[in-house]
């Protein structure tokens, strides 16, 4: 055990001295084969660590992403990455800050307090003031990043959609087609193009349905319709969506649902709030994971 505990002392001095800091989560074990956590895309990578040498990033991306490593660090003080203190907790912020993104199952609550955060940081005009504010930063993110939901027997997420209806023209009677879309990615708009199911979504005084295309050739369409006790079924989620989940929490006495598309670089997560008489989109974010199986956001956007 004293062997293994001084190798990774050495290890990771070493990896700090030579500026090949690989910034983890609390839970993770550290390999500094390469500087680089896994997640891809150079801009990926850069945005999870700025400090990056430069000579690994040209060789393993090209000289382009040379360029994107220095405009990262251009929304820095000068001289961030040659204090090894600052860079590591630099480093240790934006990773782990991105991961409890991914990971949270209140992603909204998060997202706001790290982009808070973060825009704090960005302010700084000198390397003082990252000193000062990024030790607290990295705790707050490892602490809650650590942090696994409990939940009880009723308030676990549950998938949004049940199962299929076998008479969909006696139950969703009043129906107008087509569905906004619906001859686009179902190739054709009457009942007979669409799958009806079930939903675990709970509202009093509502009823609710999701519909996908028969036909998917791989666009993953879905509607959600609503229907609140009078004869009319209307669409109150469209967008594409390889699965939906209804979230724990609750807003204007409606679920919180995230929907996930599965993309080539990652997963798209979309975090829906029924606003208005409908679920409105406000945040979203791709999910890649990285070498050790740990998820990040990135592009996020909020409504």
């Amino acid at each position: 055990m004293l062997v293994k505990w001084c190798r990774a002392m050495l290890l990771a001095g070493f990896a700090v001295m030579s500026g090949m800091y690989l910034p983890v989560a609390s839970s993770q074990v550290i390999s500094f084969a390469n500087p680089f956590v896994g997640v891809g895309s150079a801009q990926q990578e850069i945005a999870l660590n700025p400090c990056l040498p430069e000579t690994d990033v040209r060789n393993q991306f090209g000289a382009g992403a040379v360029q994107q490593l220095q405009q990262a660090l251009n929304q820095w003080p000068a001289n961030v990455c040659t204090d090894p203190l600052i860079a590591r907790n630099l480093a240790d912020w934006l990773y782990n800050s991105s991961a409890l993104i991914a990971k949270t199952d209140r992603p909204l609550v998060m997202a706001d307090i790290v982009q808070t955060r973060t825009r704090v940081l960005l302010a700084c005009r000198d390397l003082k003031c990252m000193r000062d504010k990024l030790p607290a930063m990295v705790d707050w993110a490892k602490t809650n990043l650590d942090r696994t939901p409990v939940y009880g027997l009723d308030d676990q997420p549950s998938s949004v959609e049940g199962a299929l209806l076998s008479l969909p023209r006696l139950s969703l009677r009043g129906l107008d087609l087509p569905l906004p879309g619906q001859q686009k990615f179902c190739g054709g708009g009457t009942i007979d193009d669409l799958n009806f199911f079930s939903t675990n979504l709970k509202v009093s005084g509502k009823a609710y349905v999701l519909v996908k295309c028969k036909v998917d050739n791989g666009e993953r369409k879905s509607w959600i319709l609503e229907n609140d006790g009078g004869k009319d079924w209307r669409a109150v989620v469209d967008l594409r969506s390889s699965s939906m989940q209804i979230g724990t929490l609750r807003r204007n006495n409606h679920p919180i649902i995230s929907s996930y598309l599965e993309e080539t670089g990652g997963t798209r997560v979309r975090i829906l709030s029924y606003q208005d008489n409908s679920y409105q989109e406000m945040l979203r974010f791709l999910v890649v994971e990285d070498r050790s199986k740990l998820g990040h956001a990135f592009e996020i956007e909020n409504r």
